[in-house]
């Protein structure tokens, strides 16, 4: 049974674990907490100024320690067994009560000399010191009733304030002025102004109010006019507005310090005593926890942005210290251009918030909002719309409304622009078609002129048959539309056949033989040329002579043939004839028109390409006129001009060299979240993490990422595949004669869609339009032959990578119902036998 207990319980906990939020505590203060002493026995009681922390110490019989940073174990001010408590600092200057002739008295420490001085030395009680500047407070019994002490350290002087102060806790001290708790009534609280010498009530009120602590002008108290105590504020720079209320919770906050506009003090409304700030910089409404704990934290202290407690009680207490990382709510602003026009009207609105937001909420009047700083927005419809921006950062958030600030009015024809590449070809001729403007249209309707037409925005269409042809675009504006045609625009002529030449030479051989009467060969030449061509023409001599003259003489035959060609080939080639030939002797002359140069005999001579290549390329002498060159942004970063548009040309390259991205000026580029794009990227992707390549396309080995993903730009960017001799021999070859396409991936839909594509075979080079980022592949168009499942193989492209787990994040959820369900069944089968 206790087994089967012991199970169940341990699945609840599991479960809860996996359910739970991570984060339970609740929201605190921002800044850093550090641990002054930790050391064993007791530390209380402290007192901060700037960076130096002091504190009475259970170490040594009770001693007075001071540290200036965390991680240590301080360092002992005075000591030895005679009670020291209550210290305070200011500045050179660290005083504290400690018993002398049987009574408490008043010690005095300056860190510059090292030495202590006794302020006083009599049998009655002197209690809870104060410093600040040059001056000393304390409770002193020496007239015989409890009074308050004021001590000059300059002068050595006392001067008594004639008062019946309670002496619960300390008296308050300033640069000037002293403020006690006084006995009359419940318990007020009470002034005396050092330099006037004035002494004055300040509360009214009949409950208790105790504990003072001041800062300049600004005084705070426990106050009990509602009960429970609350913290209470009063400015005597400000005297109209009274006593204030800091904390209105219902249970009890005590003890509260103050600098500056930091107030600290106990709280605990948590449950246990915990310290709580307000910075009244940003509102006494703004209450937070500088530390949440199930430990007490007991008499906070103040000095800038930090502040110091006793971190529990008694030998186990400790010395903790936070620095607030103090702030303002932000001040909201903005401005928006233009402010009017006719729709559709296509605002930009630029915040101009201060005290530094880092969240931004628009709201632009037409039911429609955005969380980016700086968005652009459509307005579609006429009329007048309000705009309102909310901003916020850790301190708080402000909101600003313009009222009617947009105004927009019936639409107007649109003006449009368009563009197209190439203008002229031959047939087939594939053309990519750009809207280039307006921005704003809501429809477009292209015109090709051979009877096609198209509904995108930028289109791609191909023209069939040789001709002339107008083409039209038509945009819509919100109901009102405008056409622009361009007459005679696009030029498709006719294709220019490929000859196969059929090379018929006429030989006409001259013999000049010079007879020598000794010598008597007989001499047969034989020419056998040797042709390898390098292109497609297939050049088929019908003329192959052997001259075999029968003379007993030397010959040495002159050969001048005379080659006719009747067709200009595509390609050049170059035959080389090789001439073998016997005899005892005889010169080798020149071989004429070309022909073999070997000694004696005719020679074969392959036709003129029709232009003729030196041997040696003569050096060109050119007179250059320099073109300026656009101003480039650096790599990677896009440079927006007024209006949003990029103003230099932005040109960025992937890691292999292969392809180039090109952002040019007057494109807009916009983020996914259609705000201005300032910065690209592009990597190469491995054709193992290629998606699987689309229908009857082979993927040829090529593939990118440009980002950030969703990006959109119009007009397109250019994506350029660049490539060598070698790599474009391996690309463009006979097994993809089908054509290159460039497409993008489709990341929603999980399909590749082919994109404008430009192949230039003479730069080696294939371009693509690119509206949008994504992933981008080369592709060719497989043949019918079974090609492509070769060239497929080739890249060693691997079937597209699975994708992320659906729903991973109901995962710990499932598994917890699981073990859950598992506990259940325990505990119904744990009393089977």
């Amino acid at each position: 049974m206790a087994g089967y207990n012991a199970l169940i319980v341990l699945c609840i906990v599991i479960a809860i674990g996996l359910l739970a939020s991570p984060a339970m505590a609740g929201e605190r203060a921002l800044g850093d907490i550090v641990s002054i002493c930790i050391v064993g026995g007791s530390q209380e009681h402290p007192d901060i100024d700037g960076d130096t922390i002091v504190w009475e110490d259970g170490r040594n019989g009770g001693s007075i320690y001071c540290a200036s940073g965390s991680g240590g174990d301080g360092w002992r001010v005075a000591g030895g067994g005679s009670g020291q408590r209550y210290p305070s600092v200011s500045g050179d200057y660290v005083v504290w009560e400690e018993n002398r002739n049987m009574s408490p008295d008043i010690s005095l420490f300056e860190f510059s000399t090292g030495m202590t001085t006794a302020l006083t030395d009599d049998p009655a009680e002197q209690r809870m010191p104060v410093v600040c500047g040059e001056h000393v407070v304390w409770y002193d019994a020496r007239g015989g009733s409890m009074d308050i002490c004021l001590y000059n350290i300059e002068t050595g002087s006392e001067t008594f304030l004639s008062c019946s102060p309670v002496t619960d806790w300390k008296p308050a001290l300033s640069e000037r002025y002293v403020v006690w708790e006084e006995s009359t009534g419940n318990g007020d609280i009470w002034l005396y102004d050092i330099w006037s010498g004035e002494r004055r009530r300040i509360t009214q009120n009949g409950a208790r109010q105790t504990y003072p602590a001041i800062s300049g002008s600004r005084i705070v108290w426990e106050d009990y006019r509602h009960g429970a105590p609350d913290i209470y504020l009063f400015d005597l720079d400000n005297p109209a507005a009274g006593e204030q209320r800091i904390t209105n919770d219902p249970t009890a906050q005590v003890s509260p310090a103050i600098d500056g506009d930091l107030i600290a003090w106990e709280d605990k409304r948590s449950g246990t005593w915990n310290v709580y700030i307000c910075d009244l910089a940003l509102g006494k409404d703004t209450q937070m926890p500088v530390a949440p704990s199930a430990t007490e934290q007991l008499y906070p202290a103040v000095s800038g942005d930090r502040v110091v407690w006793q971190n529990g009680r008694g030998p186990g207490s400790d010395i903790y210290a936070f620095t607030y990382f103090g702030g303002t709510a932000p001040v909201a602003e903005f401005s928006a251009d233009p402010t009017e026009g006719g729709a559709v009207l296509y605002v930009r609105f630029t915040d101009l918030s201060a005290g530094d937001p880092d969240a931004w909420e628009w709201d632009f009047g037409d039911g429609n909002t955005s969380t980016s700083r700086d968005p652009w927005h459509f307005y579609e419809i006429p009329g007048d719309y309000t705009v309102s921006l909310t901003v916020h950062n850790a301190f708080g958030s402000d909101t600003v409304t313009k009222t009617d600030l947009i105004h927009v009015g019936p639409p107007e024809p649109p003006v449009i622009d368009f563009r197209a590449v190439p203008l002229s070809g031959p047939a087939p001729l594939t053309v990519l078609f750009y809207g280039d403007s307006p921005d704003y249209a809501t429809a477009w309707l292209w015109d090709f002129g051979d009877g096609a037409t198209s509904s995108q925005r930028d289109a791609r269409h191909r023209y069939d048959r040789p001709g002339v042809y107008n083409v039209s675009l038509t945009c819509d504006n919100a109901g009102v539309s405008a056409t622009q045609t361009k007459y005679n625009y696009i030029t498709v002529y006719p294709v220019t056949p490929i000859v196969t030449p059929t090379v018929t030479p006429t030989v006409t051989p001259t013999v000049t033989p010079t007879v020598t009467p000794t010598v008597t060969p007989t001499v047969t030449p034989t020419v056998t040329p040797t042709v390898t061509p390098t292109v497609t023409p297939t050049v088929t001599p019908t003329v192959t002579p052997t001259v075999t003259p029968t003379v007993t003489p030397t010959v040495t035959p002159t050969v001048t043939p005379t080659v006719t060609a009747n067709a200009t080939p595509t390609q050049t080639q170059t035959p080389t004839p090789t001439a073998t030939q016997t005899s005892a002797g005889g010169g080798g002359g020149g071989g004429g028109g070309g022909g073999g140069g070997g000694g004696g005999g005719g020679g074969f001579v392959p036709a003129s390409p029709g232009w003729s290549t030196p041997t040696t390329a003569p050096t060109p002498t050119s007179t250059a006129t320099a073109r300026p060159t656009p101003h480039e942004a650096d790599a990677g970063s896009l440079h927006l001009g007024e209006g949003g548009l990029v103003d230099q040309v932005a040109r960025i390259r992937s890691a292999d060299g292969v392809v180039t991205l090109t952002i040019a000026e007057g494109i807009r580029a916009l983020d996914a979240a259609g705000s201005p794009l300032t910065a690209v990227t592009l990597a190469v992707i491995d054709a193992a993490d290629v998606p699987a390549a689309p229908g009857t396309y082979v993927f040829v080995g090529y593939a990118c990422t440009t980002g950030p993903e969703g990006a959109s730009f119009s007009p397109p960017a250019t994506l350029a595949f660049n490539f060598t001799e070698e790599q474009w021999d391996a690309v463009y070859n006979e097994s993809v004669r089908g054509g290159l396409v460039v497409q993008r991936y489709n990341r929603s839909a999980g399909a590749w869609e082919e994109v404008p594509t430009t192949v230039v075979p003479e730069t080696r080079s294939v371009t693509a339009e690119v509206m949008h980022f994504s992933a981008y592949a080369l592709f060719a168009a497989a043949p019918e032959d079974g090609a492509a499942q070769a060239a497929a193989a080739d890249t060693g492209q691997k079937p597209a990578a699975g994708r992320a787990v659906p729903y991973a994040h109901l995962i710990p959820g499932l598994l917890a119902l699981i073990i859950a369900g598992a506990g259940a069944l325990l505990y119904f089968r744990k009393d089977e036998p």
